[in-house]
């Protein structure tokens, strides 16, 4: 009866898992089974060299090796010396006998750069709420894979990259950093739209069908009270990378802090580019705990 019960169980198994239990079914004792079990530890090793052996191979094609022949010491000196001493004139720009006026001062390029990503972000929150929707399965169903695609184009193009052809059409200056965030963040948050879309509960859309509400209606009572807590998170997060980007964005010319970073890095003016980084590590910090704290309301 137990070789009946056993012949029985191994005929429901799926067709994957029969191969596997076939070769169980020819020892007698589970200590046998498991001395047969297959020598992972083989592939494990074999992995592991063919991860180090790559990672050696980019190393040496990079030339990483050899750069830490020859370091600039004295220039590591002076630049962790200029992080002590920061030029202060240029980070407030309240001294009226200096050179740098409020209009340069690092903090009017910070304030210059929140503003770039906040209305980048806005912007792309309010474009990406169509087609989050439009590439969501659970609302539009197959038809989806079109606005999918659309997201996709839109996020395989670098920040940088699309700031440099920006600035062909609307030259240099904060617009340029606007449009970049705007356009690029549509790509990703469209994205996640559509995934918490994906995920809302079907119940209370089937009361509402039930009781015959019309399609506006199961939108605005049934779907919007669900995602719009996590909407917001997905907004929030946005922003915190985007804070990043426009400071990155500058360095192409497209407003912020990053042109100034370029600059003095070059120049090899280590005073003002402290303060700028300073004032960059300074904004980061602060939107990453506010951002941090409200999302942690709003889950």
């Amino acid at each position: 009866m137990r070789k009946q019960l056993t012949e029985e169980a191994y005929k429901a198994l799926p067709w994957y898992k029969k191969p596997f239990y076939a070769i169980l079914r020819h020892f007698s004792t589970v200590e046998d089974a498991y001395s047969a079990r297959p020598k992972k530890w083989i592939y494990n090793i074999a992995f592991a060299a063919i991860l180090v052996g790559t990672l050696l191979w980019c190393c040496l094609d990079l030339g990483t090796f050899e750069s830490f022949r020859n370091p600039n010491w004295a220039k590591l000196g002076k630049m962790l010396s200029a992080f002590l001493h920061p030029d202060f004139d240029y980070m407030f720009g309240l001294n009226p006998n200096s050179l740098f006026k409020f209009e340069d001062s690092v903090v009017y390029q910070i304030i210059e750069t929140f503003a770039i990503a906040f209305i980048g972000t806005a912007i792309a929150s309010l474009l990406s709420i169509p087609l989050g929707f439009l590439a969501s399965r659970a609302i539009v169903g197959k038809w989806s894979i079109v606005s999918e695609v659309i997201l996709i184009i839109i996020r395989t193009v670098p920040e940088i990259l699309l700031g440099l052809v920006l600035i062909q059409v609307f030259g240099f200056g904060p617009f340029t950093g606007v449009a970049v965030l705007s356009i690029h963040s549509i790509g990703m948050i469209g994205k996640m739209y559509a995934e918490q879309l994906d995920m809302i509960s079907p119940e209370p859309l089937e009361a509402l069908d039930a009781v015959g509400a019309t399609p506006i209606a199961r939108l605005r009572l049934g779907v919007v009270p669900q995602v719009a807590p996590n909407f917001l998170n997905v907004i929030l997060y946005r922003f915190d990378l985007n804070i990043r980007t426009a400071s990155l964005l500058g360095l192409v010319g497209a407003g912020g802090v990053g042109y100034p970073i370029s600059i003095y890095s070059q120049g090899e003016r280590w005073p003002q580019l402290a303060s700028v980084l300073y004032g960059v590590i300074f904004l980061v910090i602060a939107i990453d705990l506010v951002s941090g704290a409200i999302r942690k309301k709003l889950l």
